[in-house]
């Protein structure tokens, strides 16, 4: 059975995060070339944050039931035939469905992989890592609109995530959340997801107007990508014997160090790249450790799921998002390293 479910997470991860890749990579254009502006783009890619945020308090008094699973499934499928239409408004709704089904979908599927596989959660999760690399890397090469391998990719996915109906992890649990107890961890969490802001909006900008070529760009994403590839592979071997408050602290740490050798190595290209290689820490570690933390400290494991990925990619996502957009400058990633150590003295 473990064999079994090991495969189906896989499976759905590599879907999942190759959807993940049309979304992030592709849709901007495609949504530029059918005549959105840049303001109606920037509302558009608000809809998931902000679904994502709203939806775990429906769960506040209430559980997650299979007839909630099922028709986030039924309602993510249909809502993504609304990008057919190339409608501002029904493509606005489209994916803020699709953002409230993922919301209820995905949470419940990460609390199972943490719960089922522990420490080697993260041999499951590289193969999203992978699909999302790969979709970027072969997709580049073709041109046109790709909303239809959206619309397949989603249907694969839903399919997909219908294993998951047969495990007993669904469970009838309405004990709710207290932020209170844990208030140093969603803390933490916030100031780093915040401080990713400059790094996901501006990381291409600030190296090229430093002065490295633009061919070089891509490869430095590659190298974040590739380190968390790697350390997801490998981080059960070693995950084990540190508590996850420790691995939480470690990777807030490195983060803030990250951000600070960008600030002091402006246009240094092996420095940049260096820094790329902590994204090992700064994501795949960090995401395992707060999985595992939340694990071991909320009975509601699922609910408390659904508000960590809305407070930290989210609430804070957006957050960051804005904030990066004032903070824009030659101290961006000073600000961003300072922001992000304030997470790490909260979690002493």
């Amino acid at each position: 059975m473990v064999n079994k479910t090991f495969i189906a997470l896989s499976l759905f991860y590599f879907l999942f995060f190759s959807l993940i890749g049309d979304y992030v990579i592709f849709m901007p254009k495609f949504f530029k070339q059918i005549g959105f502006s840049a303001a109606e783009i920037g509302i558009i890619f608000s809809m998931l944050p902000i679904a994502r945020f709203i939806t775990p308090f429906i769960y506040l008094k209430k559980p997650l039931t299979k007839l909630d699973y099922i028709s986030a499934l039924i309602v993510s499928t249909f809502a993504s035939f609304l990008l057919l239409t190339q409608n501002f408004y029904l493509i606005l709704a489209a994916f803020f469905l699709i953002g409230v089904s993922f919301s209820v979908v995905f949470p419940y599927i990460e609390a199972i992989a943490i719960e089922k596989l522990k420490e080697k959660y993260g041999k499951t999760r590289v193969y999203g890592s992978i699909g999302f690399m790969l979709f970027g890397i072969v997709f580049s090469y073709i041109n046109g609109n790709l909303v239809w391998l959206f619309i397949i990719l989603m249907i694969l996915t839903n399919i997909t995530a219908l294993y998951f109906l047969r495990d007993t992890e669904i469970k009838k649990s309405s004990s709710s959340i207290n932020f209170l107890k844990e208030w140093k961890f969603w803390l933490a969490v916030i100031f780093l997801q915040i401080s990713f802001g400059g790094f996901y909006n501006f990381f291409t900008i600030y190296n090229l107007n430093h002065g490295i070529p633009k061919e070089y760009i891509g490869w430095l994403w590659a190298i974040g990508v590739t380190a968390e590839i790697a350390i997801f592979i490998f981080q059960h071997r070693f995950i084990k014997n540190f508590k996850p408050s420790f691995l939480l602290k470690i990777s807030i740490l490195l983060t803030s160090f990250r951000w600070f050798t960008l600030y002091l190595f402006p246009g240094n290209l092996i420095m940049v790249a260096l820094s790329q290689l902590i994204h090992a820490f700064s994501f795949a570690i960090f995401h395992t450790s707060a999985l595992l933390y939340i694990s071991k400290h909320y009975t509601n494991k699922t609910l408390a799921q659904q508000f960590y990925a809305g407070i930290a990619y989210g609430m804070s996502a957006f957050l960051g998002s804005i904030l990066s957009g004032v903070l824009y400058g030659e101290n961006l990633f000073l600000y961003e390293s300072i922001i992000v150590f304030f997470g790490f003295l909260i979690m002493l």
